[in-house]
């Protein structure tokens, strides 16, 4: 038994094994820079995530002695305290920080300094230009894509309260 081979119709031609290779190649290649864009994305939302959570911190901090200054000037004492804040539920509750280190839980620390009479433009400490400046420092180790903690950031906030006359 013979078979009969089809002819093939004029300008009709298949790909090449060679063709096929290299487009899978530019596909695998632009597969893998999408790949590695996510990658960077994600650390980029975990480093903003952890940036965010201490400015958060260290604003719900300044405003707590800042409303502390407009009831009681003299409540403010100088000197420097340190907290460990959690990382879970920031927000949820009122009181997320405490004197002690939190175990089982990667935390911020926050450090928060009241200087009386900084010095500057009005505060040079005579009696109606006393001033108080709140420095507060919240530190962490944004996780990495890589589980990398070694790298330790920090958010700084200022402010200068003087008494109500």
């Amino acid at each position: 038994m013979t078979t009969a081979l089809t002819p093939r119709k004029v300008g009709e031609r298949g790909f090449t094994l060679a063709e096929v290779l290299v487009a899978t190649l530019v596909i695998l290649v632009g597969l893998v820079a999408v790949a590695t864009g996510f990658q960077y994305a994600t650390s980029g939302v975990e480093t903003g995530r952890g940036e965010t959570v201490a400015t958060f911190l260290a604003e719900q901090r300044l405003e707590a002695l800042k409303s502390a200054a407009i009831a009681s000037y003299a409540s403010l004492s100088p000197g420097t305290t340190t907290e460990h804040c959690q990382t879970s539920n920031i927000g949820a509750t009122g009181s997320n920080c405490q004197g002690t280190a939190i175990s089982g839980t990667a935390s911020y620390e926050r450090v928060t300094t009241i200087s009386e009479n900084p010095g500057g433009i009005g505060c040079d400490g005579t009696a109606s230009f006393l001033c108080k400046r709140i420095h507060v420092r919240v530190t962490y180790r944004p996780v990495t894509a890589r589980g990398d903690l070694s790298q330790s950031r920090a958010v700084d906030l200022f402010a200068i309260v003087a008494p109500r006359n």
